[in-house]
């Protein structure tokens, strides 16, 4: 049944969306675009209409390190 459910679910694939990628990192989807743009990392989502930012895993693992490195979320 599980398997179903995910199934139905619409995914970029190899990609995450900003707002599971802020979750992920424990920052606000305004941080999270706010270190992006600083950082130069994702891409908009033309799938989407270019509303939304949406990361690779090798970016949002940039994006982690960053992260980790300057001390967590507080200092965004």
């Amino acid at each position: 049944m599980q398997a179903q459910a995910m199934e139905s679910r619409p995914r970029t694939q190899g990609k995450v969306n900003e707002s599971r990628a802020a979750a992920l990192l424990g920052l606000s989807t305004q941080k999270l675009r706010r270190l992006s743009v600083q950082a130069g990392i994702g891409h908009r989502d033309v799938e989407n209409g270019g509303a939304e930012l949406v990361f690779t895993y090798a970016e949002l693992y940039r994006l982690c390190r960053l992260v980790a490195e300057t001390g967590g979320a507080s200092s965004f």
